[in-house]
């Protein structure tokens, strides 16, 4: 009740524009002035791991999928009400469903092939549209646009909201019906597979060896709490020598797990690790 002569500013800052024109939203800087996609979680008080997935989700969230291993971002991320991922001024934000423990990375790699299979299809369908002269002017144009860059992410877009803008009115044909149909897919996705150092470094780490070997386009996505955090501070894999934790009362005897050097000796993964507060 304290609170709600509070409810006009509120309404107020809720319509307040995002102004994040003229920044690289890649950078530091400017990734801060993009629309978070993750907020009002029901996190634990400090959690350290929404901070990383609400940066990712301003940088890719409007075309973000995300396959989310069993652990505390199952429930900070999904137990209803509290389910905090929202989506832009589009109507566009992450997708997400949540995996068993043992076989996230498989999940999210099951959504990379489906997704790769369901684009294909349909740049099949927009080769066919053009071939068979069923567009013509600035569709044709679109339809050309987007066969040349549908695996880049802001000119898919570009070229996928000519084509819906296009189509909106004027899919009557069966083959240009088929494309608007599956007009979802006409921006290139960025699937995630997100989990803790438990589902990662443990128990789903077989998967997360595999699906890194496969060389497909996914995003891995590790919160290292360095214990399992969800099941009460034992020690795991990631925690560090030395350190106490439960199970772990004098001190880990064994190293950290170097998950990220493991990744790196295939050659042809990208490895990067991020902490905010590094240089604290």
């Amino acid at each position: 009740a304290t609170q709600l002569n509070q409810i006009p500013n509120q309404k107020y800052a809720d319509k307040i524009p995002i102004r994040s024109g003229g920044f690289d939203k890649f950078s530091v800087k400017g990734s801060q002035f993009q629309r978070p996609l993750l907020e009002f979680s029901g996190a634990c008080a400090g959690c350290g791991e929404t901070p990383y997935l609400k940066l990712a989700t301003q940088m890719f969230g409007g075309r973000m999928i995300i396959a989310n291993a069993t652990g505390c971002s199952s429930i900070w991320g999904g137990s209803a009400p509290a389910v905090p991922f929202t989506v832009n001024e589009e109507g566009h934000g992450p997708a997400w469903a949540n995996s068993l423990f043992e076989d996230n990375a498989e999940y999210g790699f099951g959504m990379v092939l489906a997704t790769i299979q369901r684009r294909n299809k349909l740049a099949d369908l927009i080769t066919q549209a053009i071939k068979e002269n069923k567009v013509s002017g600035d569709l044709k144009e679109a339809f050309s646009g987007w066969l040349e860059n549908k695996d880049d992410a802001e000119k898919s877009k570009e070229f996928g909201d000519k084509i819906k803008s296009g189509l909106k009115d004027n899919h009557g044909d069966f083959v240009l019906n088929e494309i608007w149909e599956a007009r979802t897919m006409l921006t290139k996705k960025s699937i995630w597979s997100v989990g803790g150092d438990g589902w990662a470094y443990d128990i789903g780490y077989g998967g997360l060896d595999h699906v890194l070997a496969m060389g497909k386009d996914i995003n891995i996505l590790v919160f290292d709490t360095e214990v399992y955090s969800n099941t009460g501070g034992q020690a795991s894999k990631a925690t560090p020598i030395g350190s106490v934790a439960k199970f772990a009362a004098s001190g880990k005897k064994t190293k950290k797990k170097d998950l990220g050097l493991m990744a790196m000796t295939y050659g042809y993964v990208y490895v990067a690790s991020v902490a905010m507060g590094s240089n604290k």
